[in-house]
């Protein structure tokens, strides 16, 4: 099967094009910088520029670019570039659409939730024969996240009491695949890692194992959305389908602590 997968450099779409190749499928990344990619397409969902020669000849996407940053560069991604890719795919006669979501999103108010959702209901309008999976956050992620709240030197300062269900991104890739070689689904069951943990725990873990020695304080944050997330908003506790733990992530990524 000929596979088109957006956002096949990221923390997910590598997986799922490492997978799809060694199934003796092809897959094609849509990348805006393709020079060093096998099988890559320069194109951009913010412009439109190279979508035609992307789906061509392809039979599924899997739809797992995204902008997590600037909201400009969200609505140019996840939104206009949404609509622009499924609009290329029905000219093409793309059978199936897979488009990769994040669990919880419909119950938090933050303002990339919000964009996701939005595709969501872009791809839930049936141009093209659709699943959709959203899953939870991916073990790298939760890294990246605890990066950004030690920018202060010796300190980890983060929301001791969010609620996470770390996933890893191998795995999720997986049921990507599977769900992508299969028959449009529509809304799917979500995915989920293996437990639930507050992120004072998954900070723990993550200075133990990078050996860093900094003092971990609890962050308070006057935002809704912080509330949300203590509240375990983002987990889905009756979907943990994962097997790989954060600490065993860790554990295989630095060795043991």
């Amino acid at each position: 099967m000929n596979v088109l997968v957006t956002g096949g450099t990221g923390i997910l779409g590598r997986h799922v094009v490492m997978l799809l190749r060694q199934s003796g499928h092809r897959a094609r990344i849509l990348s805006r910088q393709p020079r060093g990619h096998v099988d890559a397409v320069q194109g951009d969902l913010r412009t439109g520029t190279g979508l035609t020669k992307a789906v061509g000849g392809m039979d599924v996407i899997i739809h797992a670019a995204s902008a997590t940053r600037e909201t400009m560069s969200r609505r140019g991604t996840d939104l206009r570039g949404t609509r622009r890719l499924l609009a290329a795919a029905r000219e093409a006669n793309i059978r199936h659409v897979v488009y990769v979501s994040i669990a919880g999103i419909d119950r938090v108010s933050f303002g990339y939730y919000r964009t996701k959702l939005a595709a969501e209901a872009i791809v839930r309008e049936g141009m093209v024969p659709w699943s959709i999976l959203r899953a939870t956050q991916f073990h790298r992620y939760v890294e990246i996240l605890l990066t950004g709240f030690s920018r202060v030197p010796g300190v980890l300062a983060v929301p001791f009491a969010w609620k996470i269900q770390p996933v890893e991104a191998r795995e999720v890739a997986r049921r990507v695949v599977d769900i992508a070689l299969g028959e449009p689904g529509g809304m799917l069951p979500d995915f989920g890692g293996p437990e639930i943990r507050d992120l004072e725990s998954l900070a723990r873990s993550w200075l133990a194992a990078r050996k860093y020695r900094r003092r971990l304080i609890n962050l308070w944050l006057p935002f809704e959305y912080s509330r949300q997330f203590a509240e375990g908003r983002l987990t889905t506790p009756e979907h943990k389908d994962g097997m790989m733990t954060f600490d065993q992530y860790l554990a295989e990524k630095y060795g043991q602590p």
